[in-house]
């Protein structure tokens, strides 16, 4: 029995430098400047705000603003500036620590750090005692509760946010997060349920819900994911989930369909081509006879190698390809090439003790 390797479900502004040739400049008359000048303002949110720190350069709301624009494009090093300029301004705005925390709490999953984690929560911890009724403080609280496994700590907070307004939908999505954690699939899925209630708009929701579906062997799995793609039609994510629930239904084609919508969003993915292989397999598996399958399998698991030359399951996956093709010195070769990037990989040791 050949054994397969599946990736199993779990993820811009553009700056225009301008500069007008000296004769074009000079063409322009002083009003067509100005319109000129706005009209580049307008294409450019960043020189926007810009040009209102150059107005108002001890205004807190335009650094403030400036460091949200950061935070979006994930400069958060730049974010970090720009949200203590407004802190030295009014050290004692809630509000401002709250920000600072945010941008923090995501330079440290950007970097995978738990130091700016830990200066996050200070400053959360800050305003949180400061505002009795900030609620976004509280939200990022308790979702670093529950990343740091605390559920008591998470549940308390988002108990105080739901006192302050029981409509929050992100609240219920974090209670829904945490339940998951505490192994309560009927909670979650109710938690979940109920942030989609609160706001039919709620993207995130739905792939959560969605995903505890796949989880729970639901079919209505898949309406979750179509609801999260009618919501962000290019989402990397919801496709990738939705194709992974086809696959794993054995709805091969419409599988396929869904990975090469993720390969069309980012042509450089390389398991989208690692996962199109494997629902050709999976064809090849209801039906032996179309050896073309094995083919086109074989040729999706070289694209991703070729992208990643150490994707270990790729190398294996051509093996099988090999294996069944009866080329068996060729898929051994696959196989110890596999175990030696991972000497772990346990379907390429069984393959490999299979064959000898």
């Amino acid at each position: 029995m050949h054994k397969l390797v599946y990736i199993f479900t779990a993820l811009i502004l553009i700056q225009c430098d301008s500069n007008d040739s000296q004769t074009s400049s000079n063409s322009l008359s002083n009003d067509d400047q100005l319109n000129h000048s706005a009209q580049l303002v307008e294409l450019d949110p960043l020189k926007a705000i810009e040009k209102e720190i150059i107005e108002n350069p001890n205004s807190t709301n335009v650094y403030l603003k400036r460091a949200l624009y950061y935070k979006e494009n994930r400069e958060y090093e730049k974010a970090i500036e720009d949200i203590n300029r407004a802190l030295s301004l009014t050290p004692d705005v809630s509000i401002l620590q709250y920000h600072k925390a945010a941008i923090l709490y995501e330079y440290a999953v950007q970097k995978q750090d738990v130091t700016y984690l830990d200066e996050s929560k200070i400053y959360l911890n800050n305003c949180i005692s400061e505002d009795k009724m900030l609620i976004e403080a509280r939200l990022l609280r308790a979702k670093i509760h529950l990343f740091e496994e605390e559920t008591d700590e998470c549940m308390g907070m988002l108990s105080d946010v739901l006192r302050i307004n029981e409509r929050v939908a992100e609240a219920y999505l974090i209670k829904g997060m945490a339940y998951e954690f505490l192994e309560n699939a009927t909670l979650a899925a109710s938690s979940y349920q109920t942030a989609i209630e609160v706001d039919p708009d709620y993207y995130d929701a739905y792939i959560h819900r969605g995903m505890l579906a796949d989880r729970l062997g639901e079919d209505k799995a898949l309406d979750y994911y179509n609801s999260a793609l009618a919501l962000e039609p290019k989402s990397i994510e919801a496709h990738r989930n939705k194709a992974l629930h086809l696959h794993f239904n054995n709805q091969f084609m419409d599988a396929r369909a869904s990975f090469l919508d993720v390969i069309q969003l980012a042509p450089d993915f390389e398991e989208a081509y690692f996962n199109i292989g494997n629902t050709y397999l999976g064809q090849f598996a209801q039906n032996e006879v179309i050896t073309d399958y094995v083919d086109s399998a074989f040729h999706y698991f070289s694209e991703a190698y070729k992208m990643n030359k150490t994707y270990v399951q790729a190398i294996h996956n051509m093996g099988v390809c090999f294996e069944i093709k009866g080329e068996l010195n060729v898929a051994r070769e696959h196989y110890q090439k596999a175990i030696d990037l991972d000497n772990n990989f346990q379907p390429a040791l069984d393959a490999i003790n299979d064959l000898n």
